[in-house]
C-alpha cells in the first residue's frame, strides 16, 4: 500500500497557530508574549541537562535516532542508524537543518536555522529557539533564523547570492518547523514540514526546508528515476536537479536521500522541489530546494522528507512514495 502523507504542511501550522492564540499552548503562548515585549524571552526547556532532545523509532536492524541541540538553536545535529552517523557535525553548519536566500544580486540574503560561525547578528542560537514542543518521535520549534556573515566561496555551494553578503537591519525570517519520524508503510521516512514567516516581499526566495552535510564515508551518489524506480551513478555538481539524490557508502549498507512531493493538483504552477548534492571538503551537502519568484510578505510552506537505512531501504522507500496514486 502506498503511504500517505501530506501535500502541504498549512493545516498543521494553522492548528498549531490557533491554539497558540487561543492559549492552548502555555508554554508556546509564554514564550511568544516574552519576544514580543521588552523582557527577555525565558527560552524553552530542554528534557536533557545538555538542551538536547532525543527522537526515536526502531527501523529494521537498528533504530532511527534524531537528536535536536541547544546549540544549533533546535535543529537536529545528530541522526543514526544502525551504529553509523550520517551528520559531520564538526561546525553547527553541518545540521540537518532549514536554510533560505531572500533576494537577488547585492541585496541577496542567507539565513540558516542553525547558525554559522560568522552569524551577521552575533545572537546566540539558543535565545533564537523561541518555542519547542516534542512526543517520543516528533518535535515542534519556532526559530529566529540566523542571517549568515561573509564567508570564504570555497566552503560554500554555489547560490544567488554574491560572495560577502552580509546581513545589516533585514527584517528576521521566522521558521516554524515540526519534525518527525516514520510515515504510515514507511519506518524509514524523516517529515519535516516547514512555514518560513517573511516580514517583506522578496524580489526571488531559495528555501531549503531541509539541507545536511553528510560525512565522507558515504561517498557514493546515486539519482533515483521516478519513471522506472531505477538509480543510476551521479557525479556531486553545483545546481538542483528534479529527480531524488541519494548518498550511500560504498558496499551499500547504509544510505541517506531527500526527496519531497511536487505542487498539489490545485496549484500545479506552484513551485517544484530541486535536490542537490554538491561535494565541500571532507564531506557532502545533501539538500531539498524550492525557489519562489517574486515572493509576497507572509507565509511559505513546504515539506521535505530524509529517508534512512541501507541503499535498498532508501530505494524502496522513493518507489513507494512516487508510485501513481
Amino acid at each position: 500500500m502506498q503511504p500517505r502523507f501530506p501535500r502541504r504542511p498549512p493545516t498543521w501550522f494553522r492548528a498549531r497557530s490557533r491554539a497558540a492564540r487561543l492559549g492552548g499552548l502555555v508554554a508556546a503562548f509564554l514564550a511568544a508574549s516574552a519576544w514580543a515585549g521588552d523582557a527577555p524571552a525565558p527560552g524553552p526547556v530542554w528534557p536533557e541537562p545538555d538542551g538536547t532532545l532525543i527522537l526515536a523509532r526502531p527501523f529494521g536492524r537498528s533504530e532511527i535516532s534524531l537528536r535536536l541541540s541547544r546549540r544549533v538553536a533546535g535543529a537536529v545535529d545528530t541522526l543514526t542508524w544502525d551504529g553509523v552517523t550520517f551528520l559531520a557535525d564538526t561546525e553547527p553548519g553541518d545540521a540537518l537543518q532549514a536554510r533560505a536566500e531572500v533576494g537577488t544580486g547585492t541585496g541577496c540574503r542567507r539565513a540558516s536555522e542553525a547558525g554559522t560561525p560568522q552569524d551577521a547578528t552575533g545572537e546566540p542560537a539558543a535565545r533564537r529557539l523561541r518555542t519547542l514542543r516534542a512526543g517520543r518521535s516528533w518535535a515542534e520549534t519556532e526559530t529566529r533564523m540566523a542571517w549568515d556573515g561573509p564567508s570564504d566561496p570555497a566552503d560554500e555551494p554555489p547560490s544567488d547570492c554574491p560572495t560577502g553578503a552580509a546581513a545589516t537591519a533585514v527584517p528576521a525570517v521566522i521558521l516554524h518547523k515540526r519534525i518527525a519520524l516514520g510515515l504510515p508503510g514507511l519506518g524509514n521516512a524523516v517529515e519535516v514540514q516547514t512555514r518560513f514567516d517573511l516580514a517583506e516581499p522578496a524580489a526571488a526566495l531559495r528555501l531549503e526546508p531541509l539541507a545536511a552535510t553528510v560525512p565522507a564515508e558515504f561517498s557514493t551518489a546515486w539519482r533515483f528515476d521516478p519513471a522506472s524506480g531505477a538509480i543510476a551513478p551521479l557525479d556531486p555538481g553545483p545546481g538542483a536537479r528534479p529527480d531524488p539524490v541519494i548518498l550511500a557508502t560504498p558496499e551499500g549498507s547504509h544510505a541517506l536521500a531527500v526527496w519531497a512531493p511536487g505542487p498539489p493538483e490545485q496549484e500545479p504552477a506552484g513551485p517544484r522541489p530541486g535536490f542537490a548534492v554538491e561535494a565541500e571538503p571532507g564531506a557532502s551537502r545533501l539538500s531539498c530546494r524550492f525557489r519562489v519568484a517574486n515572493a509576497a510578505a507572509g507565509s511559505h510552506d513546504f515539506a521535505c522528507y530524509a529517508l534512512v537505512g541501507a541503499l535498498a531501504d532508501v530505494r524502496a522507500a522513493l518507489r513507494s512514495l512516487t508510485a501513481p496514486p
